[in-house]
């Protein structure tokens, strides 16, 4: 890694997300790398919603003026995976697209919210419908609201810990740690 002023660089990564929720995970995802003693930067850019195809080409729009762009360690973006094949029937394939863009695709299954219900302890490997999630995650955390998510909320709630067992039956987290180094 390269020295500027006698301060070592934080490895960059590239997160393109959808909205503000999706914005906290990544924040709170930073703030576990800090903890953990990793020296990286997670450079998360929201799109403010959209289909999947709309968060990739944001994604790719905003890569394009990254500063550090040819130096960035990841290139990733979160994608809900109840969408894609919503997406496809309708001609906007994001895995093709963010393929073409050299864009890595983390799916988080079925949404954001079945991610955090598997986040909590027991809740591991619980399939869960994309119509449910909110309602399942609500009924394991009363005070979760999706309109006010933050980092500092995920960070009282879960732990790395909790990450890394739910990435134990999610090969997309896991994908998603592995880039971190976590």
């Amino acid at each position: 890694m390269g020295r500027r002023g006698g301060v070592e660089r934080r490895r960059v990564i590239f997160i393109g997300v959808e909205g503000k929720s999706d914005r906290a995970f990544v924040r709170f995802l930073q703030r576990v790398c800090d903890e953990a003693g990793l020296h990286l930067h997670l450079d998360v850019k929201s799109a403010t919603g959209g289909d999947s195809l709309q968060v990739v080409d944001y994604a790719r729009r905003r890569l394009v003026r990254h500063p550090d762009r040819r130096s960035l360690a990841a290139r990733l973006v979160l994608l809900d995976s109840d969408r894609i094949e919503e997406d496809r029937r309708a001609g906007r394939d994001a895995l093709a697209e963010a393929s073409r863009r050299r864009l890595d695709v983390v799916l988080m299954t079925p949404n954001l919210e079945g991610l955090l219900v598997r986040l909590h302890e027991g809740r591991e490997t619980h399939g869960i419908g994309a119509g449910d999630a909110q309602d399942q995650l609500q009924r394991l955390w009363p005070e979760y609201d999706k309109g006010s998510l933050s980092a500092d909320q995920l960070i009282r709630r879960f732990t790395l810990a909790d990450v890394t067992r739910a990435a134990r039956h999610d090969p997309q987290l896991r994908t998603l740690l592995d880039a971190l180094g976590l």
